[in-house]
């Protein structure tokens, strides 16, 4: 059994495939998947984890550390770094084009909807507890890491929701894709309001048992997210 975070196939996209796994690993430390410390795998196992070749891992890891988000040491492996402010991630490197942002928004539009859907007719009581909880949580947080921590814990936890494996599998592993557009909705106290307000309709609808309210929660929701995320960016 390894210590490491094992990671999905990458899905090839625009650009080089070394920068395609920079934003991988640099998404994945910004979502809390990789957290600080964390030990990653060696190079060939990334690169045949991710369907990469080890010269892409390798350049893609010296960037990082170059830009201070891993530590390399002989004998020891590649680390995140101990001290790994979200700051120094989103200022390491380029911000997402809006491309990229929308992609992901548009997916989160066409996948959630009915997760939030189907949900509804599954939820049990300690799974609503716990969206409770995560929902009291967020309602005074001004800080953006954990804002963000706790709207990534709230959909998934909506999605392990439905009893579907695959539907909750999918809502883990795409967190990397959409995570600079959920930290552009929590960068002020606006956006921060927005997501709780709809967490806390969804929520209602959930309880309430109701796949209609619970769908028209969750596209209302991503909708405000997007128009927010819009505006930020202009």
């Amino acid at each position: 059994m390894t210590d490491h975070v094992a990671l999905a196939p990458l899905e090839r996209g625009a650009g080089s495939v070394r920068d395609q796994v920079l934003a991988r690993l640099r998404s994945l430390m910004v979502a809390g998947v990789l957290k600080p410390g964390d030990r990653l795998a060696t190079e060939r196992e990334l690169a045949a984890q991710m369907g990469v070749s080890r010269s892409a891992v390798r350049e893609a890891l010296s960037r990082l550390e170059s830009a201070g988000l891993v530590e390399r040491r002989q004998g020891s492996g590649t680390r995140v770094s101990a001290r790994l402010p979200l700051s120094a991630v989103l200022g390491s490197f380029d911000t997402p084009d809006d491309g990229a942002i929308a992609a992901s928004s548009e997916f989160r539009t066409v996948v959630e909807p009915q997760i939030a859907r189907l949900a509804a007719g599954r939820i049990e009581r300690d799974e609503l507890a716990a969206l409770e909880a995560l929902l009291e949580g967020s309602a005074h947080v001004h800080d953006v890491e954990r804002s963000v921590g706790l709207d990534v814990a709230f959909h998934v936890a909506v999605a392990a929701a439905t009893r579907n494996p695959l539907l909750a599998s999918l809502s883990e592993l795409t967190v990397s894709w959409t995570v600079e557009g959920r930290l552009y909705s929590h960068l002020d106290d606006e956006g921060r309001r927005l997501s709780h307000d709809g967490h806390a309709r969804i929520l209602r609808a959930l309880r309430a048992g109701n796949p209609d309210a619970a769908e028209a929660a969750m596209r209302v929701h991503l909708d405000e997210i997007a128009d927010l995320v819009a505006r930020l960016r202009e």
